[in-house]
């Protein structure tokens, strides 16, 4: 436990952070009295320290107080000052002079809630002088004359023809010249009254396929043992008894169908043919969406494809596969 001897009640905190400055008396004097001395300057100190700090505070409270307050204008009108911290702003001013009963509100006297304007405008660079009042000002060159030149423009442009026209009616209805049948527009060109040139192209294009279509059928009428333009009817006769007897002819690459394979085709088409027309026919009645129309579509498609190979199968009595 500490003890505190305090023999003199003047403390103050203003000078609290301050260390005590030892200096010895430069008259010499007594410890006694140079302790004595150094008490009443530290009093003298405080107070006016104490009573510098009260004036700045008063200052300080007075401006606030200032910022916050109704203030009254020359002309008679009390303006509500604005604040740099606003706290009470949406509350209204803390403390509102009152006035006495006498002085009661009249029409236009009451606070006016406006800002206080205490805007300066700074000042700004040097602003050249106002041109005279006769004298024009000349403008660059380089700056171009829309006006004057869309002026010389205007002039130098051809004006457009009106269309040919005619009168049709004594009420004067007028109908354009052109694509109107009155006046020959194409005797004049120099294509009138030739072939145009597509036309020209599409026979020489079917007169080629039609060539083709005939070299192919001559070789194949020579590989199957047709007719030759040398060969008399008798000829012809005897050729085809003996391609009758003889068998179909070969094929390079391909071999003639055995009716083995025949027969085992066509029974797995038509155990096809019965299922898909089994699914077909379990299809509900009502097509509402569209994955049942899709559905619908490939099993007739399909249907008709395993149709056409089944009658294929048995009216071609020749039927040639390929080996590879």
């Amino acid at each position: 436990m500490s003890l505190v001897y305090i023999t003199h009640h003047n403390e103050n905190i203003f000078n609290v952070e301050r260390e005590p400055e030892k200096s010895q008396d430069a008259k010499g004097r007594a410890p006694q009295a140079q302790a004595q001395a150094t008490q009443d300057d530290g009093k003298h100190n405080t107070e006016e320290m104490a009573a510098r700090y009260a004036k700045e505070l008063r200052d300080r409270l007075n401006v606030e107080y200032k910022k916050h307050s109704v203030v009254m204008l020359k002309d008679g009108v009390r303006l509500l000052t604005d604040a740099k911290k606003s706290h009470h702003r949406t509350m209204g001013c803390a403390n509102v002079p009152l006035d006495p009963p006498c002085a009661f509100l009249r029409k236009n006297q009451g606070v006016k809630w406006r800002r206080e304007n205490l805007h300066v405008c700074p000042k700004g660079a040097h602003m050249p002088p106002l041109p005279e009042c006769d004298k024009k000002e000349k403008k660059s060159d380089m700056v171009p004359n829309f006006v004057l030149r869309n002026i010389r423009c205007a002039r130098s442009t051809v004006r457009c023809p009106p269309p040919p026209r005619y009168v049709d009616t004594p009420c004067g209805t007028r109908q354009n010249l052109l694509n109107s049948g009155l006046v020959p527009q194409y005797v004049c060109r120099k294509d009138f009254g030739q072939v145009p040139v597509y036309i020209h192209k599409t026979k020489k294009m079917l007169t080629e396929a039609h060539d083709v279509c005939c070299k192919e059928q001559r070789r194949l009428a020579e590989l199957c043992g047709g007719l030759k333009a040398s060969k008399s009817l008798s000829a012809q006769k005897l050729q085809q008894s003996q391609a009758a007897k003889s068998g179909p002819p070969d094929m390079p690459g391909m071999r003639v169908m055995d009716q083995a394979e025949r027969n085992e085709l066509l029974v797995g088409l038509r155990a096809h043919l019965n299922e898909m027309t089994k699914s077909y026919q379990s299809m509900s009645l009502l097509i509402d969406s569209e994955n049942k129309r899709q559905r619908k579509g490939k099993l007739e498609s399909d249907l008709r494809q395993l149709e056409q190979d089944i009658l294929l199968l048995e009216t071609s009595p020749i039927i040639y596969v390929s080996l590879y």
